[in-house]
């Protein structure tokens, strides 16, 4: 193997490690009570806007019938609603309700103090490293 290929094998592998003990950490402590998957799901729908239970699966990377539980599981909660589809009367459209809109905010409002307070604990240089890192991680981040 040559070195490049070494190199790029070791920094993939601490980026792994580094990015799976971030977020294990980040989602620890308040989830309002929800699944990881419900959670992901009003992401999702935060994120996109409404969307037909059907986009909702192929952006989530499940089934139908997970994606309607799940959404069945959030209305019970009063966290979505469900509207007809303007454009196709047959469909429905999952949009966040004002309560599911709210928690998902105070979750990221809190996730994000957590992270600040991990920032706060880096020196100047590291936070400047991490600062010039960023436009290549949400680069990656998007090419998903």
């Amino acid at each position: 193997m040559n070195a490049d290929l070494r190199d790029d094998t070791t920094t993939a592998v601490r980026l792994r490690l580094a990015l799976v003990r971030l977020t294990r950490a980040l989602r620890q402590g308040n989830t309002a009570g929800l699944s990881p998957s419900q959670l992901s799901a009003l992401t999702t729908i935060d994120e996109f806007g409404p969307l037909r239970l059907s986009a909702l699966a192929l952006i989530e990377s499940v089934g139908a019938p997970v994606a309607t539980r799940v959404v069945a599981s959030l209305e019970e909660l009063g966290l979505v609603t469900r509207t007809d589809d303007p454009l196709d009367r047959r469909a429905t459209l999952v949009t966040l309700s004002r309560e599911g809109r709210a928690t998902i905010h105070e979750l990221w409002k809190q996730r994000t103090l957590g992270l600040s307070s991990r920032l706060d604990a880096l020196s100047a240089r590291e936070r400047a490293d991490l600062e010039a890192a960023l436009p290549a991680l949400e680069k990656m981040s998007r090419e998903l």
